[in-house]
């Protein structure tokens, strides 16, 4: 197989890679998240104590602020007993467009809401798990999504990258285990019962969060993966992800790209996994979907117009969900 158009794609993708993993401002007030995952037993009083509350248009209950482990989280709960969980990296972009690095937001409450709608069912809860990158250390958010097992096991980041990517930083396997161990408990003793969980995100989310469905498939049913950023690591990533995965049938898998600015050059690489997906089983529609949005770019506003359609995607096949509290 000829390699000069791949290659093409991938130059414009490296050259964003630096500003890509930067690209997640610290809010000032961000503290730094300790390396090592704390215990479980996080006092729920110490947390109250730390929240604070804000509302988002379009939604009458309000998101709750709260510190958790030394991590920031952003939680929405409805007041109907919620449908589910959705659990989103970089929650600074979730919500609050004050917080958001381009002040662009998922408007994930609303699109929970528009989702549970057209099913019938009563919205998700949505979590938003802020990135710990700070102005101290501007590139953890990369070292926190990067799927590490797989970088340190079965691929590496391409060589022209190495000037600013140290591979021996990244801590990917903590974060997963914060977030699910951790975060994800006290979300659910906020929401009252177990429920289903699904995960979203985006660029390096959308990679933590194919990651997350082959590290703990008895907790997430469901991944949502916008602008998957293929490009960190070319086929060898594609190939190490797709064969992480579980059997089909233990997950589902949402994959959207656009067309525009960095997402011009995932095409090929999202052609490779539909391939695997497919040679693993998968079923288009009924296990994975994969989307391509025209003229759509990599951005929050971008990842939003289709959020509600992954996340009803989600809520319309009840069989695939996963329970484990």
């Amino acid at each position: 197989m000829s390699m000069a158009p791949r290659d093409s794609h991938r130059e414009s993708g490296y050259r964003c890679q630096a500003a890509l993993l930067s690209s997640l401002a610290p809010a000032p007030h961000l503290t730094e998240p300790r390396r090592c995952v704390a215990s479980l037993l996080v006092s729920w009083r110490s947390v109250q104590l730390r929240e604070h509350e804000f509302f988002v248009r379009g939604v009458r209950e309000p998101v709750r602020r709260m510190l958790i482990d030394d991590r920031w989280v952003d939680v929405w709960i409805p007041n109907d007993t919620p449908s589910g969980l959705i659990v989103a990296h970089d929650g600074q972009n979730v919500f609050d467009d004050r917080a958001a690095t381009h002040h662009q937001t998922w408007d994930a409450a609303r699109a929970a809401v528009r989702a549970a709608l057209r099913v019938g069912v009563a919205p998700p809860a949505v979590v938003g798990v802020w990135n710990g990158s700070t102005a101290q250390h501007p590139h953890r958010r990369g070292y926190e999504l990067a799927p590490q097992k797989l970088m340190t096991a079965a691929t590496q980041v391409d060589p022209r990258l190495a000037n600013w990517f140290d591979p021996r930083q990244m801590c990917g396997d903590e974060y997963q285990a914060q977030v699910a161990d951790v975060i994800v408990p006290h979300a659910m003793q906020m929401i009252g019962r177990e429920v289903p969980v699904a995960m979203m995100g985006a660029s390096m989310g959308a990679l933590a969060t194919l990651y997350a469905l082959g590290e703990r498939p008895e907790l997430y049913g469901c991944g949502l993966s916008f602008s998957v950023h293929w490009p960190f690591a070319g086929d060898a990533l594609v190939d190490a992800l797709i064969d992480h995965l579980p059997a089909p049938g233990d997950v589902r898998v949402w994959m959207q790209n656009g067309t525009n600015g960095l997402d011009a050059s995932y095409a090929p690489f999202q052609r490779r996994a539909e391939s695997r997906l497919a040679s693993r089983g998968y079923v288009h529609g009924r296990d994975y979907v994969s989307r391509v949005l025209r003229r759509s770019g990599h951005n929050e506003r971008s990842w939003a117009r289709r959020l509600p359609d992954s996340i009803e995607w989600w809520l319309r096949r009840p069989g695939f969900y996963k329970t484990h509290y």
